[in-house]
């Protein structure tokens, strides 16, 4: 058994982690937004279906990470650089960080690995991802991941960290390829959402999904990831996942679209961070500088700006020009 483990971020995702790994550490240090969060989320998080161990402790402040050598993030994207900026100072050269935040730094308009190695360079960062929602990781139900860095020796420390009889790790050097999965597959369960609220079926989402992951490979190929890493845990897995269930909070926004709910509306309406939209603008924008087509995130994008309606995205998708597969 390891010692103990900080996770920053007491949100669904953060909590579930903690209850997962909570049997190889002698304490988790769960560190939550504000004082009052870290007061009121015990016994259990609202959104997940176990109560928290009890050598989780629910703290406000960093006091914990001198007692850590191993730091998880596992906030929003949007918070993702102002955390490292808190952290900065108070890290020592034994500290080993990683992150389990999918989407990109909407406050740096860049990957979250880029925005670590500007802020920490001299560490080794690692990125955790793959098809994973937080309800069924601490229901311990079997789960597969991808730990990427890098650095071969971190990507190893983290996976067998995270390695338990409900987690399997595998890993993955290509960092670029695993970021641009996490982040486009939450646009295009906004896209399966919108989908489903329409009431259309199985076939649709299926071509939604074979199209989109054609999508994201192309971004990615253009960025310097590797083909292959599409069609792994990060890529397809997640995406399959997170445009299957109504478990991804991406999806029941899309829903909520589908009924002609304003975006601001919808958002109340599912209660929590929806990570595909506050990437949205920014896939966008690095798809036009690298002239990739992109359509099914265009008419989201469209839809979200509410200069279509969901039905009409649809019906420009069927429209368009014949292609070659």
């Amino acid at each position: 058994m390891s010692d103990n483990l900080s996770i920053v971020g007491a949100g669904a995702w953060g909590s579930a982690l903690a209850i997962a790994l909570s049997d190889k550490f002698e304490h988790i240090y769960l560190h939550a937004h504000t004082e009052t969060e870290a007061k009121s989320l015990r016994p259990q998080h609202p959104a997940l279906p176990k109560p928290y161990t009890d050598n989780i402790n629910i703290v406000y402040g960093y006091d914990a990470l001198n007692r850590c050598d191993d730091i998880l993030i596992a906030t929003p994207s949007y918070a993702f650089s102002e955390v490292l900026q808190n952290l900065k100072p108070l890290l020592n050269s034994q500290h080993q960080i990683a992150w389990a935040t999918k989407g990109f730094d909407t406050s740096a308009d860049c990957f979250l690995y880029q925005s670590f190695e500007r802020i920490l360079p001299n560490y080794h960062g690692c990125v955790l991802s793959g098809p994973s929602f937080a309800f069924e990781v601490a229901n311990q139900k079997p789960t597969a991941l991808v730990v990427a860095s890098k650095d071969k020796n971190t990507r190893q420390h983290w996976a067998n960290l995270v390695y338990t009889k409900t987690l399997r790790a595998y890993t993955n050097e290509d960092v670029i390829g695993v970021e641009v999965g996490g982040s486009i597959k939450n646009i295009l369960a906004i896209a399966a959402g919108i989908a489903a609220g329409l009431g259309y079926g199985i076939n649709t989402q299926a071509a939604l999904i074979t199209r989109g992951l054609a999508e994201m490979t192309r971004l990615g190929k253009s960025l310097g990831a590797n083909q292959s890493t599409f069609v792994g845990l990060s890529g397809l897995g997640d995406l399959v996942l997170t445009c299957s269930d109504d478990l991804s909070r991406n999806r029941r926004f899309g829903r909520q679209l589908a009924k002609n709910h304003s975006v601001k509306d919808a958002l109340i309406n599912v209660g929590a961070t929806v990570e595909g939209l506050n990437t949205l603008e920014l896939i966008i924008n690095i798809a036009a500088e690298q002239k990739i087509e992109m359509p099914i995130c265009q008419q989201v994008y469209y839809v979200t700006q509410a200069k279509v309606s969901p039905t009409q995205a649809v019906n420009h998708l069927m429209s368009r020009d014949q292609i070659d597969e």
